[in-house]
């Protein structure tokens, strides 16, 4: 008999038999604990998708948003017109007179208003699927707020 299961090995069962000896309960469910946390901390770490950079987020601009509110965001474009699309240019002028708490309930409400859409998608459409939160405030804050006419947005 190995050294391991010896007769003072408090794993041998209380029968006496030495060949026959299972761990206790307690270690087997916390190494399965432990292995279940570790699997999932590493899982949530490569399926955790990287925030985008500034120049990403002008990029997706361009991609996405340009037909309502324009290559400069002051939504002059027919489309833009047709639709009501807001004027960027015009609201981040009005933007930099607001101080206080009014100017962060204006970034949320826009970043909100970007990832929901507007009447379901029907005027504008809900981007929640390829922005996180903190990617639309980004937007709104270092690429919305400094729009300016007749200049586009350019990564």
């Amino acid at each position: 008999m190995p050294p391991s299961l010896g007769a003072g090995n408090p794993q041998r069962r209380a029968t006496g038999e030495a060949s026959h000896w299972r761990p206790l309960p307690w270690k087997a469910f916390g190494a399965t604990l432990l292995l279940a946390l570790v699997a999932t901390t590493l899982a949530g770490q490569a399926l955790a998708p990287k925030a985008r950079s500034i120049p990403e987020l002008k990029a997706f601009f361009q991609q996405n948003c340009i037909r309502c509110h324009g290559l400069d965001g002051s939504a002059r474009g027919p489309e833009g017109q047709k639709l009501g699309g807001l004027d960027f240019t015009k609201a981040a002028q009005d933007f930099r007179l607001l101080e206080g708490p009014g100017s962060e309930r204006e970034i949320r409400k826009m970043a909100k208003t970007i990832r929901k859409g507007i009447l379901f998608g029907r005027i504008m459409p809900a981007w929640k699927d390829l922005l996180s939160q903190d990617e639309a405030g980004l937007m709104v804050r270092q690429v919305l707020l400094y729009a300016e006419r007749g200049k586009p947005i350019e990564p």
